[in-house]
């Protein structure tokens, strides 16, 4: 028998649970990070991974335990505009869409036969089971030396520099029988694929990737999936040796390495990399040039961070990243951001609101897009000449007619008798 009042209640339940899970969709902002990853499939541009600081009142917060790595997946839409003061992130790290193991300072690309496949290059990688089982084991988490010897267990349990996951049978593995000697394995590499080549430039070692000394490197590898074979690029005029650059591949071929550290000689201390000088690898004539970004916007320099270029390949999206000036990046950082900065390419300088498929360049007062300004100017006149060919054909067709050579012998009337 229907009971109106327990109707009601399922449908009130189901509007609070609606309600509820929309909100959190809509107000989700993600903790400050760095040494996330980040890759656009279609219009959705995704965040994986990266570090982030353990709140204080986090009891597992102490001096050797100030951040934990991540494995949080979640996109912005580039659909649609938005404002960098409030992104519309939509979180997915509750889903099967979960990274299956925290992962930071490493990159993914797309690649294989028909860019199929995503390679992780390089980077730090924990298991986050088994740091939840030590910290909640009191025997270890009491014993100060014991937890530092447990916790770095967690980490890189493998020598491997590349692992490629099959998106269609969902499994993670790596290349065998590689040809070509590859580059010696390091983290926070500027990493790259274009046509299905994989491009590595720079990159560090030190104490986490098995070095006693901090190097940092300026060589650029390919790798090609297809063939699994390596080759190193020698090129002139090279940029210092760094590391954490973000680099960006523009339609044309071309690389942009944005953002990092560098280092002049091996185990000396690494400089923040203005944000306004751009490396540039054209990948065609494999020759290294420079830009310039216009200092609009005052955009602190960084590490660590992701640039990202949009679908309409007008601008560059920066979020996160570090602004310490560190070399040794085991410490803490002291100054990581969630911020979004926008770089407009045809403008070279950047920029504070993202519009689809315009850049401010392309722009006139009003707003409008030149494109738009000369299509509707071009409208315009095409109208404007269809009504005058429409008035001169009525003017034709209806004017008297004057037949040359035949006289008119009608009889004058009295007005057109001649005085």
């Amino acid at each position: 028998m229907w009971n109106p009042k327990i109707k009601s209640g399922k449908i009130i339940f189901f509007i609070i649970i609606f309600i509820f899970k929309f909100s959190e969709a809509i107000s989700f902002v993600p903790e400050a990070r760095a040494g996330h990853v980040a890759i656009i499939i279609g219009n959705l541009l995704y965040f994986m991974g990266g570090s982030r600081f353990i709140p204080s009142t986090n009891p597992i917060k102490s001096s050797i335990r100030v951040y934990n790595l991540s494995d949080e997946v979640f996109f912005l839409n580039l659909s649609s505009q938005f404002s960098t003061s409030s992104p519309p992130y939509v979180d997915l790290t509750g889903t099967s869409a979960r990274m299956k193991y925290a992962s930071e300072k490493g990159t993914v690309v797309l690649g294989g036969a028909n860019n199929e496949n995503a390679y992780l290059i390089g980077g730090v990688q924990q298991n986050l089971t088994r740091l939840n089982e030590i910290d909640r084991n009191a025997t270890i988490t009491s014993n100060q030396a014991l937890m530092i010897d447990e916790i770095n267990k967690t980490y890189n349990t493998t020598d491997q520099f590349i692992f490629f996951y099959q998106s269609h049978a969902e499994a993670w593995s790596y290349p065998l029988n590689q040809k070509g000697t590859p580059p010696p394995r390091r983290r926070s590499t500027a990493t790259i694929s274009r046509t299905g080549i994989i491009y590595i430039f720079g990159g560090r070692v030190q104490v986490d990737t098995g070095s006693p000394i901090f190097i940092c490197y300026n060589d650029l590898y390919t790798f090609d999936p297809v063939l699994v074979s390596w080759n190193k690029i020698n090129a002139d005029n090279a940029p210092s040796p760094r590391s954490h650059a973000a680099p960006v591949l523009l339609p044309n071929g071309k690389i942009l390495y944005i953002g990092g550290v560098s280092q002049t000689d091996p185990g000396k201390d690494a400089d923040l990399i203005d944000m306004n000088e751009i490396p540039v690898f054209d990948t065609i004539s494999s020759i290294w040039s420079y830009k310039y970004a216009s200092q609009s916007i005052r955009i602190q320099p960084r590490l660590a961070h992701t640039a990202t270029l949009t679908p309409d390949n007008n601008e560059i999206i920066i979020i996160g990243g570090n602004s310490s000036n560190i070399t040794n990046d085991l410490v803490p950082p002291v100054d990581l951001n969630s911020f979004i900065y926008i770089l407009d390419i045809p403008c070279k300088t950047w920029v504070t609101t993202f519009t689809p498929g315009k850049s401010i360049c392309n722009m006139d007062s009003r707003g409008l897009n030149i494109g738009e300004v000369v299509g509707i100017t071009i409208a315009g006149c095409v109208g404007l000449g269809a009504i005058i060919a429409l008035i001169y054909f009525l003017v034709k067709k209806y004017k008297p007619k004057i037949n040359k050579g035949v006289v008119d012998k009608r009889p004058l009337s009295p007005i057109e008798q001649p005085k």
